[in-house]
């Protein structure tokens, strides 16, 4: 521990010094030399951490939990479960959704895998995850895009007030949430995930006009600020309808509380779903699935 402590004050004097004797024309590849030299410094002091120190964080109490909560999902879920997206994925939906630890995908889905393209961002923003959903509409052919905002939401809240203080990457995420100043409420939220359906028409505009997208804008309410229930995902936009009578006019609304089968709603690809489920009741669970669906397209 302390021979790479020494190490790195060693090499941040170096550099430091180096800085100092060069002159203002020190070339490119010398400056990078000694950005190298500290970031090595830096790497070799980061890894000499002790056990103690690691715990003191949590790191290690945390990465315990989730692998135990791995284990118990694989013990749960036998091989089955996953033969039918081991090759390739057949997403019914591409959903865009803010990272908010509070925002996932079980709230959507209760069996979420392979079902779900999820593309997560501060802000739940189209501008800052293009080419992630642009694969799921032109790739994995979703016909459904469904874009979630959320109540209490930091990005709402720090872009309608002065983020300029935070780093510049955060900055230019949320320079492209277009929302009045000093309104973080949920007018505000509901604001951000119309500017997003609209961003969305835009851009695949022929998808849409051609039926094979319908692009749809929902609230997840996990505090019962609409006063539906903690949990609720409000739909509030469909296609750039936001009169919330003709939203429940429309027929896209219509049943959405009886219950259905979900392998009903699948596409073909991912039907196969169910063979392998009945052969594991009638045998005992194999070690790989007998076969495997064909591959029909790529994964991401």
């Amino acid at each position: 521990m302390k021979q790479s402590v020494c190490r790195f004050l060693f090499g941040l004097l170096f550099a430091l010094s180096a800085q100092a004797a060069e002159p203002p024309e020190m070339s490119e590849v010398e400056k990078e030399r000694i950005r190298m030299i500290v970031k090595e410094a830096i790497r070799e002091y980061a890894a000499s951490l002790n056990d103690k120190q690691q715990q003191s964080s949590g790191a290690k109490e945390i990465l315990r939990e989730i692998s135990q909560s791995n284990r118990a999902f694989m013990s749960k879920n036998g091989p089955a479960h996953f033969s039918h997206f081991a090759d390739s994925q057949h997403p019914r939906a591409t959903v865009v959704t803010c990272s908010d630890s509070r925002v996932h995908s079980h709230a959507l889905d209760s069996t979420p895998d392979g079902d779900l393209f999820m593309v997560r961002n501060i802000g739940n923003q189209i501008a800052t995850a293009e080419g992630s959903v642009e694969y799921g509409v032109h790739h994995l052919h979703t016909p459904l895009l469904l874009i979630v905002g959320h109540v209490a939401c930091g990005a709402i809240k720090a872009a309608s007030g002065d983020y300029s203080k935070e780093s510049p990457n955060i900055q230019r995420e949320l320079d492209t949430i277009q929302i009045p100043k000093g309104d973080s409420g949920l007018a505000s939220v509901k604001l951000n995930i119309n500017n997003q359906v609209r961003l969305a028409m835009g851009k695949f505009e022929q998808e849409v006009i051609n039926g094979k997208l319908t692009v749809v804008g929902a609230v997840y309410d996990f505090n019962n600020e609409m006063r539906q229930g903690p949990g609720k995902l409000h739909i509030v936009n469909v296609n750039g309808e936001t009169n919330p009578v003709k939203i429940t006019k429309l027929d896209l609304m219509q049943g959405l509380d009886a219950p259905a089968a979900k392998t009903a709603l699948r596409r073909a690809p991912t039907a196969r779903k169910a063979a392998p489920a009945k052969a594991e009741e009638e045998t005992d669970p194999p070690e790989k699935p007998a076969d495997k669906p064909v591959k029909h397209k790529e994964g991401h």
